[in-house]
């Protein structure tokens, strides 16, 4: 096995409308600085999944996205809870999210059956969140921007990684506002922005376990501070926005 890590982006025509592609070159771009070598693949409808995935991104994107990909989605279960069981790492965002999940609940009483890779369930509501999005997890806070209109309920043995701080969130668990599930090495959520670039600490995460399950040597440092950089000024603006006396809310 080489020391390439590779990635995959899951539909990016499809699934990749709120600056998903953003998210993939988080991760390629901070291994590559680093001196490792990065493949990366897009798998679309009736593609094949490269056997040696490292990590898997999944994208964003309409309910009419969601029924065009959910076959060719469901006809890899199998695969998707293989890769995900043996520890794998995968990222997925909105409506990936939800086809990830046990099933959505449409407001048409329609239901769009999930792959149960993740222990909760989706209700689309009237209710549209929008703005900016803050959650303390223990590798740091959370920072991004949310556009969604469902919650979800999670199951027992669902692990809620964020605590909400500003913003909806996509649950609550015993009255506490949430966001984020974890199961393994992979996560669903519905922070955007995207969230990777605007997160280096969640980004780093990611390849820590990706890289040591691979036995390759990688660590966040100087080779990334300049980007580290650029996301804390832009986190530092969000959360002055946020704080801010004249800011309520982002209409659309």
């Amino acid at each position: 096995m080489t020391d390439t890590v590779r990635i995959v982006q899951f539909y990016p025509v499809e699934l990749g409308i709120t600056g998903d592609r953003g998210n993939v070159r988080a991760l390629q771009v901070r291994l590559e600085r680093a001196g490792i070598p990065v493949d990366v693949v897009h798998v679309g409808i009736g593609d094949e999944l490269p056997a040696d995935a490292d990590v898997i991104v999944f994208g964003n994107g309409p309910l009419s996205a969601m029924r065009i990909v959910a076959d060719d989605l469901r006809s890899r279960a199998a695969q998707l809870e293989e890769f995900v069981a043996s520890g794998r790492s995968l990222f997925a965002v909105g409506a990936s999210a939800e086809l990830l999940s046990e099933g959505v609940d449409l407001l048409d009483g329609e239901t769009l059956d999930g792959l149960g890779l993740f222990p909760f369930r989706v209700a689309r509501t009237r209710e549209r969140n929008v703005g900016y999005i803050i959650a303390d997890t223990a590798d740091g806070r959370v920072i991004g921007f949310e556009d969604h209109a469902s919650r979800w309920t999670l199951g027992a043995d669902a692990v809620a990684v964020g605590t909400l701080v500003a913003g909806k969130g996509s649950f609550a668990r015993d009255g506490v506002a949430g966001e984020i599930v974890r199961r393994g090495e992979a996560y669903a959520s519905n922070v955007q922005g995207p969230a990777l670039p605007l997160n280096p600490q969640w980004s780093d995460a990611i390849l820590a376990a990706v890289t040591a399950r691979r036995g390759i040597e990688w660590e966040a440092g100087a080779a990334t501070a300049r980007l580290d950089e650029y996301a804390d000024g832009a986190r530092a603006t969000i959360e002055h926005l946020i704080h801010s006396k004249d800011f309520s809310t982002i209409g659309l």
